[in-house]
C-alpha cells in the first residue's frame, strides 16, 4: 500500500548494468540498434553516429492531494482580544475628562473664525465680590441708556451670584443700539440697611452681531463705514473689512433678499448711504438689485443694519 506523501522510485537493474558497459547497452530481447550503414561525413571529415535504445531508468511519483483548511476564529480572535485588552487598560483620566464641552457657545467667534471686528454677546460680564462680614440683604445691577432710562435690571437677595452676563437685550427683548452710550451701576444693601454702590464705565459699541428670531442681525455705525473726502463719500478701510464679513455671512447662508436698513439724520442722506452700501455688495458678490431690500429711516444715530435670514 502506498501512503500519501511517499515517493516510489523504480530503478531497472539492466539499465544500471548497461550504463557500466558501452555508451548504451541492451538486453537479449531488445538489442541496441546501431546504424550498420556508414554514416555520412560532414565537411570536416568527422562521421555522425546515431545510437538508438530503450531508457531503463524510470521514476514514478505520486503527489498527495492538497488539503487547505483554516478557521476564521483562529485568525480574528487573537486580534479582538488584544484590542479589548487595550481598551480595558485605558487610563481613567480619559474615561472622565476634566474639561467638559459646552453645549452652546456664547459667541459665534469660534464657529465663524472669519469674524474679526464685530462685537458679539455677551456685552458685559460681571463677577461681583463682597468682602464685608455683614450679610447681604439684596443686590441690583441697573443698566441705563444715554437718556437715563432703565434699559435692563438684574436683582437678587442674600447671596451674590458668581457671574452676571448681559447679552445686550433690554426690556421687551429689545437689543441695544450701536453708537449709543449705556451706563451701569451695581448696588448692595446689607441686613443693616447700609447701601454700597459702584458705577462702571460707559459702554458704546461701534458694531454688533447677534441672532434674534432665526435672523442674523449686524449693526455698524456709519462713522466707521463711510468717510467724507472732499465732495465724495467713500468706504473706509475698516468699513470694507466690516462689509466683507457681512458678505461672508450672506454667502454662507445664501438666503435672499439681504435687508439693508439705513439710518441718518434725514431720509435722503439715509437713502444715499444705503444705496452706496448696496452697490458694494452688488459688485463684490455679483448680485442683482432684486437680491436686496433697502429701507431708509430717519434717526439721531447714523447707522446701517443688515438682516440675513
Amino acid at each position: 500500500m502506498i501512503k500519501r506523501g511517499e515517493v516510489i522510485i523504480t530503478l531497472s537493474l539492466c539499465g544500471l548494468l548497461g550504463l557500466s558497459g558501452p555508451l548504451l547497452a541492451a538486453d537479449k530481447n531488445q538489442p541496441a540498434e546501431a546504424s550498420e550503414k556508414p554514416a555520412a561525413a560532414d565537411e570536416s571529415g568527422q562521421q555522425e553516429v546515431v545510437i538508438r535504445g530503450v531508457h531503463r531508468l524510470k521514476v514514478k511519483v505520486e503527489k498527495p492531494e492538497p488539503d487547505v483548511s483554516f478557521d476564521v476564529d483562529e485568525i480574528a480572535v487573537p486580534y479582538v482580544k488584544t484590542e479589548n485588552y487595550v481598551l480595558d487598560v485605558t487610563p481613567t483620566a480619559m474615561a472622565r475628562p476634566g474639561v467638559s464641552i459646552v453645549s452652546k457657545l456664547n459667541s459665534v467667534q469660534a464657529a465663524s473664525p472669519f469674524i474679526q471686528l464685530f462685537k458679539s454677546p455677551p456685552i458685559l460680564t460681571l463677577r461681583p465680590r463682597y468682602n464685608s462680614k455683614v450679610k447681604i440683604a439684596k443686590w441690583r445691577l441697573r443698566i441705563t441708556d444715554s437718556f437715563g432710562n432703565v434699559f435692563k435690571d438684574f436683582s437678587g437677595r442674600s447671596k451674590l451670584p458668581k457671574k452676571i452676563n448681559w447679552d445686550g437685550m433690554g426690556k421687551n427683548e429689545k437689543m441695544l443700539d450701536v453708537g449709543t452710550s449705556y451706563s451701569y451701576i451695581f448696588s448692595i444693601i446689607d441686613v443693616a440697611s447700609n447701601p454700597t454702590s459702584q458705577m462702571g464705565k460707559p459702554i458704546i459699541l461701534e458694531s454688533l452681531l447677534y441672532e434674534q428670531g432665526g435672523i442674523t442681525v449686524a449693526q455698524i455705525v456709519y462713522d466707521v463705514v463711510l468717510e467724507r473726502k472732499g465732495r465724495k463719500t467713500e468706504i473706509t478701510k475698516k468699513g470694507a473689512l466690516y462689509l466683507r464679513e457681512v458678505a461672508d455671512l450672506l454667502t454662507a447662508k445664501q438666503n435672499y433678499p439681504l435687508v439693508i436698513e439705513s439710518y441718518a439724520k434725514d431720509i435722503d442722506a439715509a437713502k444715499t448711504k444705503g444705496e452706496m452700501i448696496q452697490k458694494y455688495f452688488e459688485e463684490r458678490l455679483l448680485l442683482s438689485k432684486q437680491k436686496f431690500k433697502l429701507a431708509a429711516q430717519k434717526s439721531r444715530v447714523e447707522k446701517v443694519i443688515f438682516k440675513i435670514r
